[in-house]
């Protein structure tokens, strides 16, 4: 029996797309279907434009202490079980298979929180299937961020506030099982599925 084709917006499957899809899908609806504006914060804008500064060499000044690999924004195009995959890992060490993932924000980040965290399984479940082999391991690194007043004249921006580092920066160890990078591969497929069902269905009504 042949089996179905999938049909995705995109034609492949992001760790952002399936986070959203299974959080929300009427947000993927909206954001991927019906090309939506998609969420956009300033703790995002704060955090790309960290992710910026990183990627092009320029933030030794700001965060002399942050480890950073020489493989940066690192692209991975590979095929999960039969699901197009695309991700960019933040840092990622192509010698010793491992890699790190940035994240900002003034919520502290915990162990028990970056083990449930999905995009490190994902990323490390494209990378076995990209080059064959599973990392062991890979590094969280928290950026914290605080929030100060800005100093403006103007009234109705006198309580806006600005996104700031705190200096403090909090790396967590994660390891891998192939158990659970087994879970995501049938996570992964789980979704493209619905994904694609649900995409028909949109494209049929159009």
């Amino acid at each position: 029996m042949k089996k179905n084709k999938l049909i995705l917006p995109k034609t492949y499957l992001s760790w952002s797309a399936m986070s959203c899809w299974m959080s929300s899908p009427g947000r993927y609806r909206r954001e991927y279907f019906e090309i939506g504006k998609k969420l956009d914060t300033k703790y995002l804008r704060f955090g790309k434009g960290i992710a910026e500064m990183i990627e092009k060499g320029t933030y030794k000044e700001l965060l002399p202490e942050l480890e950073v690999y020489d493989k940066r924004e690192y692209e991975i195009r590979t095929d999960v079980c039969g699901v197009p995959i695309l991700s960019y890992i933040d840092d990622y060490d192509p010698t010793n298979n491992i890699f790190r993932e940035k994240k900002t924000g003034k919520i502290p980040w915990t162990q028990a929180k970056v083990i449930k965290h999905g995009q490190l399984l994902f990323y490390a479940t494209a990378l076995k299937h990209s080059i064959g082999k599973m990392p062991e391991y890979c590094y969280l690194d928290w950026i914290e961020t605080k929030e100060e007043a800005l100093e403006v004249d103007d009234f109705w921006r006198e309580n806006e506030r600005a996104v700031q580092i705190t200096g403090k920066i909090k790396s967590f160890y994660r390891e891998f099982d192939s158990r659970e990078i087994e879970r995501m591969e049938k996570l992964i497929v789980k979704s493209a599925k619905e994904i694609s069902k649900a995409y028909q269905l949109f494209l049929s009504e159009i």
